[in-house]
C-alpha cells in the first residue's frame, strides 16, 4: 500500500515541478487537482506526509500567484481593471470552494465506509467489477476514441473481471475495498467533464460501460483456460472416419467430444450465473453512485458553506462576528483565540504548522488528514487548506449506532422463531400488501420451514434486506399503520402487528427519545485484547482480528459482527451495533412487552 502511495507522491512532485517551470503537466491542471485530492484523502505514513506537505506548499504558493497572461496589445483601462480587480477576492473565494469540495469528499468517504458491509459479503462481485471497471476506464481513456465514443461502439475490454481468489487483487482487505469504491466515485465525479457529456448522462454511460465489461470481461476470463473446441474435435472425428482409423481411436475422439460438450455447457451455465450476479452488483454500484454523486449527476447535494471568513482579507468575504451556533466556520489561521459553539478555540503556530487548542488539548492541523474531535453527539471537523481552516459539527458515530440499534430492535422481532417466525411472516406479508392486494395463504406458518433451516447469518441478512425494501416502500407511502393492522388481523397476529408497528416508527423517525435510548443501552470500546459485555443472562466475548470483530458465548459458535448483530437468548435478544472501535448494545425482552 505504501509503495503505491510513494509513486503517487512522486507523480504529484513531477506535475508540480512542471507547473513551477511553466510547462503544462500531462493530463492538464485538472489531473493535478484530482491527484492532490486522492493524496489528501489517503492515510500517508508520517515521512511521506511530511514530503507531501512540502510539495503541496509549493503547489499552493503557485496557486496563490495571479495567472500569467500575455502582454496586452491595447493598453486600455478596461483591460487593467479586469486583470487587477478580482485579484484580491479570487483566492479566498477559491478557498471556500475547496472547503465545500473537501467536506463533500470527507462525507463521501465516511458513507462508503458505512456501506462496505454490502460489498464484502459473498463472492464480492461488486468489488471485483469495480476493479475491472477502473482498469478498463483507465485503458480506454488513453485511446483517441474515448472522448467521442459515447455509445462505446469502439470499446475493447482488455482487463477481465478478476477471479474471487485472485492473489493480485486483495479485495478481502476492507481498506483496499474502501479505496477502490472511493476511486470509482472520483472517476464518476469527473467523467462528464472529461467526455463533455451532460452531467445527467454520467450514470447511463457507466451502466453501458459496466454491461460491456461484464459481457466481454467474463468471456475473456472463461476463454483463457478453455480446451480444444467442439468444432476442432468434430473435424478430427470426421478425418478419423475418412482415414479409416481404428474403432478404439474413433471411440476415444467421440468420448473427448462428449466431455468437451459437457464442459462447454457447464461453462455456459457458470458464465450466465456470473453474468446475472455481476449485473446485480452493477446495479448496486450505480445505486451507490446515485446516492453519493452531487446533483445532477446523482441525488446528493454539495455542502453549503457560509460564504464568509473570520479574519478574512477580502472585505466582501470577511465575517464581522461569529454567530453563536454557526453551521460552519471558516477562519484565516493566525495565532489568537475565538469563540464558537460556546467553546473557546485557540490557534497556535510553530513555523508553517498550526494547531488548534480546545479545552486544554492541542490538535495539529494537517492538510493531509482532517481533524475529527468527539463533541457530544457530534464530531468537530477541522479541515485545513494553507492559511485557512474550516470548522463544522458533523453527526458522530454514536448517532449511527443509535440508528443501527433501532434497526436491530426490529430485526430482533423478525428473527424470533416462536409461532413459526410470526413477525417475519408478518413483515413479508406487509411488504407485499404495500404494493397492492394479496392472498394470505403465502404467509401461513407452514411456509416458514425454510427459515428454520437457514443459518443465523443467512436469516439475518434475509430479514435485513426485506426490512430495507419495506422502509423504501414506507417512505413512498402515506398512512401505513392501517395496512399493517389489516395484515395482522388477516394472519391472526394483531398484537404482533401493534408491537412491530411501534418499533418500525421508532426506526423510521430515529427519535431522540427512541426505545433504543432507554432499554439496557450500553457500549464498549474495542482494544487489542478481548472484550466482554453482559447482555441479559449471558456474557458475550468480543475479539478483534484486523478489521473483523467476532462475538462468542460459552457453548456457542463465534459469529462475525460487521455493523449489526442479533444474538438470541432464552429470554430475549441481544442487539449489538458497531461503528469503528465502538460497540453499543441493547436488549429486547421476549416477555409481554418491550
Amino acid at each position: 500500500m505504501e509503495a503505491g502511495l510513494v509513486e503517487l507522491v512522486d507523480l504529484f512532485e513531477y506535475k508540480v515541478a512542471d507547473l513551477l517551470e511553466g510547462r503544462p503537466p500531462k493530463g492538464g491542471r485538472s489531473s493535478v487537482i484530482r491527484l492532490r485530492q486522492i493524496l489528501l484523502q489517503s492515510n500517508l505514513p508520517p515521512t511521506l506526509a511530511r514530503r507531501f506537505r512540502q510539495i503541496d506548499a509549493e503547489y499552493r504558493s503557485l496557486r496563490g500567484q495571479p495567472e500569467e497572461h500575455p502582454p496586452a496589445v491595447e493598453p486600455d483601462l478596461d483591460g487593467i481593471v479586469v486583470v487587477d480587480e478580482p485579484g484580491h477576492e479570487a483566492p479566498e473565494q477559491a478557498v471556500l470552494e475547496q472547503f465545500a469540495e473537501a467536506v463533500y469528499w470527507q462525507r463521501t468517504a465516511r458513507e462508503i465506509a458505512r456501506q462496505m458491509r454490502h460489498f464484502t459479503t459473498g463472492k464480492r462481485e461488486a468489488l471485483r467489477l469495480t476493479y475491472a471497471l477502473l482498469q478498463n476506464l483507465e485503458s480506454y481513456a488513453a485511446t483517441p476514441h474515448f472522448a467521442q465514443d459515447y455509445n462505446l461502439s469502439r470499446l475493447e475490454v482488455t482487463h477481465p473481471i478478476p477471479a474471487y481468489s485472485d492473489p493480485l487483487v486483495r479485495l478481502e482487505d476492507t481498506e483496499v475495498g474502501r479505496n477502490l469504491i472511493l476511486e470509482f466515485v472520483r472517476e464518476a465525479y469527473t467523467l462528464s467533464e472529461r467526455l463533455h457529456l451532460p452531467s445527467e448522462e454520467t450514470l447511463p454511460y457507466l451502466r453501458r460501460f459496466a454491461r460491456r465489461v461484464i459481457d466481454q470481461g467474463l468471456a475473456l476470463r472463461y476463454s483463457g483456460g478453455k480446451g480444444i473446441s467442439q468444432e476442432v474435435l468434430r473435424r478430427s472425428l470426421e478425418e478419423a472416419r475418412r482415414h479409416n482409423l481404428t474403432a478404439t481411436q474413433i471411440r476415444a475422439l467421440e468420448q473427448r467430444l462428449r466431455e468437451q460438450s459437457l464442459e462447454d455447457r457447464r461453462l455456459a451455465m457458470v458464465m450466465e450465473q456470473d453474468r446475472q450476479a455481476f449485473a446485480a452488483a452493477a446495479e448496486r454500484l450505480l445505486e451507490l453512485l446515485k446516492k453519493l454523486l452531487p446533483h445532477p449527476k446523482g441525488d446528493a447535494q454539495l455542502p453549503h458553506l457560509p460564504a464568509q471568513i473570520w479574519l478574512g482579507l477580502d472585505p466582501k468575504l470577511s465575517l464581522a462576528a461569529i454567530p453563536d451556533d454557526p453551521a460552519g466556520l471558516t477562519v484565516r489561521l493566525m495565532p489568537g483565540s475565538f469563540k464558537a459553539w460556546d467553546t473557546e478555540f485557540t490557534v497556535t503556530q510553530a513555523g508553517s504548522e498550526f494547531s488548534l487548542v480546545i479545552g486544554g488539548s492541542e490538535y495539529p492541523l494537517s492538510e493531509a488528514e482532517p481533524l475529527a474531535v468527539p463533541w457530544g453527539g457530534f464530531e468537530l471537523w477541522a479541515i485545513r487548506r494553507g492559511q485557512y481552516a474550516h470548522l463544522r459539527l458533523e453527526t458522530r458515530g454514536e448517532a449511527l449506532l443509535s440508528t443501527l440499534l433501532a434497526e436491530g430492535r426490529v430485526l430482533a422481532y423478525l428473527l424470533r422463531p416462536d409461532q413459526s417466525f410470526a413477525y417475519l411472516r408478518l413483515l413479508r406479508a406487509f411488504s407485499a400488501r404495500l404494493k397492492g392486494p394479496i392472498t394470505y395463504h403465502d404467509f401461513t406458518p407452514d411456509k416458514a420451514t425454510r427459515y428454520q433451516e437457514a443459518s443465523p447469518e443467512a436469516l439475518q441478512d434475509f430479514a435485513r434486506k426485506g426490512l430495507e425494501v419495506v422502509r423504501a416502500r414506507l417512505e413512498r407511502s402515506g398512512e401505513w399503520r392501517p395496512l399493517l393492522l389489516e395484515v395482522g388481523e388477516a394472519l391472526g397476529l394483531t398484537e404482533e402487528a401493534g408491537l412491530i408497528g411501534h418499533e418500525l416508527e421508532d426506526w423510521l423517525s430515529q427519535r431522540s427519545d427512541s426505545q433504543t435510548q432507554t432499554h439496557s443501552l450500553g457500549s464498549t470500546t474495542l482494544n487489542d485484547g478481548p472484550s466482554s459485555l453482559r447482555v441479559g443472562s449471558v456474557v458475550l466475548s468480543l475479539r478483534q482480528e484486523g478489521d473483523a470483530v467476532y462475538v462468542s458465548a460459552p457453548g456457542a459458535a463465534a459469529r462475525r459482527l460487521s455493523d449489526l448483530l442479533v444474538w438470541h437468548l432464552p429470554e430475549g435478544s441481544a442487539v449489538l451495533a458497531r461503528e469503528g472501535p465502538c460497540v453499543a448494545h441493547t436488549f429486547v425482552a421476549f416477555g409481554g412487552g418491550v
